[in-house]
């Protein structure tokens, strides 16, 4: 995933400032909220994107749906230091590159984990420690389900995809059987 370096810029001063003030958890939570806002209304990622709605309207606006949401002091303040820069535009990338930045910190990894039926609990579990033993960080998987992959699973870590699925293994099989290298 690539951010902007203006996002990559601000996220690094809030994170910084965070750090410092020992806000980080308070932020990050604020910024897992405003990422949900802004995944889950259309209208509201509209508002944010638009150039057209004037920087006075627009700041009234976040101001009142932070108080609305109870963000906390500084993500307020920051997210009216956006507006005046004309920046809030760059919020979901900004988002991102905090989110990354607090993982980092924090030695986590997020993992996506698609399966071809529903895992269970003690599955999940299983493979989160295999996937915390082989990486050496703390995974923060999220879960779905693809009938499409007939069985087995598929995990991704960032750029990279470990694919165990059957639907993958036949394809392979597929190859070798076309190439004629059944070895």
């Amino acid at each position: 995933m690539h951010q902007s370096r203006v996002a990559t810029r601000y996220a690094t001063a809030l994170f910084n400032e965070a750090k410092q003030t020992g806000a980080l958890e308070t932020i990050i939570s604020d910024a897992r909220g405003l990422r949900s806002m802004l995944k889950e209304s259309h209208d509201f990622a509209l508002f944010v994107a638009s150039p057209v709605i004037k920087t006075a309207h627009k700041g009234a606006a976040l101001k009142a749906i932070a108080e609305k949401a109870d963000l906390s002091s500084m993500t307020k303040n920051f997210l009216a230091l956006l507006v005046e820069k004309s920046r809030v535009n760059e919020l979901a990338d900004i988002i991102d590159s905090f989110e990354a930045l607090y993982n980092k910190e924090n030695s986590i990894l997020p993992v996506e984990i698609t399966s071809a039926i529903e895992l269970d609990a003690a599955q999940k579990d299983n493979l989160v420690k295999k996937i915390a033993v082989q990486t050496g960080k703390k995974p923060q998987p999220t879960y779905s389900v693809n009938p499409l992959l007939i069985g087995g699973f598929t995990v991704k870590v960032g750029d990279s995809m470990m694919d165990g699925s059957i639907k993958q293994q036949l394809v392979l099989l597929k190859k070798r059987l076309l190439e004629g290298t059944m070895n």
